[in-house]
């Protein structure tokens, strides 16, 4: 077994499709095919069940993806100390990130370490809030971006910022015309204020149960003795936002989300209420060691 073994596997686990696999890997998806069947008769056990419209892991093959994925470990704990050797002339920093904070906190950091470390590649791996921890977990990132709580048994955190949460709606909906009504200025408040109770009841936009942003408006909904009607459930915030600006209905986001919003299409409220703020914070493995280079971009990030 090798390396290329692992990765090649590893990333057609993720997929679930050698023809997805075989774009990413860039290789052809006969290729593929046959390098996994030959890795499969090497060791005696059957890797993937494809019985079904997509590949399904084995029990063995969920074995060699744990194995792989601490070999995986290793090898880039080895290379990171390598890349420090070498004064950070060569290597990758591996980044796990939500697509919004990719677009918000990413560019301005990346063009000031590469102006430090031109010949470091930053490779970034955006994805929701529940995948980043799981591979972060396992190991995939030097670094992720996310929000707090994580698990502090196996993560040390670095706090970056914290965002507000605000309630979006469509401009010149029935909505937003109500809450205009109702709503005061308030001294240190971003945004008009209102009261939360006067969204009970209203047609909304939705994160999937999974996401911390879903899980804390259904706490403070559970708290005020409010109801929702859920009308979409979404996967990322950008796309909570793409349907507000269509005039779907409103969404619970994140105040960072809105701050460079131009569209003119979106009204934003404040809550009288205590609303629990987003942490945002940069974690990584507790016993990996931070090589020279990721403690570097850390710094940039929280100054940023």
């Amino acid at each position: 077994m090798n390396l290329k073994q692992f990765r090649y596997v590893l990333v057609l686990a993720d997929q679930k499709s050698f023809s997805k696999a075989a774009e990413e890997l860039n290789i052809s998806q006969p290729s593929l095919s046959q390098y996994v069947k030959k890795i499969e008769s090497e060791l005696g056990v059957t890797l993937f069940d494809r019985s079904g419209s997509s590949l399904r892991l084995t029990d063995a093959g969920k074995a060699y993806i744990e194995a792989g994925r601490a070999i995986l470990d290793i090898e880039q704990r080895m290379q990171g100390r390598f890349n420090d050797i070498s004064e950070c002339r060569t290597g990758s920093i591996a980044i796990g990130v939500s697509p919004h904070r990719s677009i918000c906190l990413l560019p301005p950091a990346i063009a000031q370490f590469r102006r430090k470390y031109p010949g470091i590649q930053i490779i970034a791996d955006e994805r929701v809030s529940a995948e980043l921890l799981d591979r972060a977990e396992h190991g995939e990132y030097d670094l992720c971006i996310t929000t707090l709580p994580v698990d502090e048994n196996v993560f040390k955190y670095e706090n970056l910022r914290k965002d507000k949460c605000i309630l979006a709606v469509p401009a010149g909906s029935a909505l937003d015309k109500k809450l205009k009504k109702g709503s005061k200025p308030s001294k240190g408040a971003d945004y008009p204020v209102i009261d939360i109770k006067m969204i009970n009841g209203s047609d909304f936009i939705v994160l999937s149960e999974n996401q911390i942003m879903q899980k804390i408006l259904e706490e403070v909904c559970s708290e005020h003795k409010i109801s929702l009607n859920k009308i979409v459930v979404c996967k990322s915030l950008e796309a909570e936002l793409a349907l507000v600006r269509e005039g779907i209905g409103p969404a619970f986001l994140p105040s960072g989300m809105i701050r460079d919003d131009r569209s003119g299409k979106i009204s934003c409220y404040s809550f009288v209420q205590e609303i629990p703020m987003r942490e945002i914070v940069v974690i990584y493995r507790k016993e990996f060691e931070v090589t020279r280079a990721v403690r570097e971009f850390i710094e940039i990030l929280k100054k940023i």
